[in-house]
């Protein structure tokens, strides 16, 4: 399981809650450790500029993050999304707490 971010999954002081903050603490509150992969760069921006987000862009089509490539190979994108899908699918369920590859 892995979970593209942008540039961190920590609180900016002065900012709303940060999506890829709120999806990776959705999906540890159902029990996953996923592997965090930083993108950096802006989603905007034009592919050549943004060379961490090419992978995100094959999974889905877009350049934008939070992303979560599940273990079956289920690209999620938008972090309320990553967030129902956790609520749904919490680790204890599968038998494996904490699960991540």
């Amino acid at each position: 399981m892995k979970l593209y971010v942008c540039w961190g999954t920590f609180q900016v002081p002065a900012v709303r809650s940060h999506p890829c903050r709120d999806a990776l603490h959705a999906l540890q509150a159902a029990g996953y450790e996923p592997e965090v992969v930083r993108t950096y760069g802006f989603g905007a921006l034009p592919d050549a500029l943004n060379p961490l987000r090419r992978e995100v862009k094959r999974l889905t089509g877009q350049s934008w993050v939070p992303v979560l490539l599940t273990d079956d190979g289920t690209a999620i994108r938008e972090s309320k999304k990553i967030a129902a899908w956790a609520a749904a699918h919490p680790a204890a369920s599968s038998g494996r707490v904490g699960a991540a590859d």
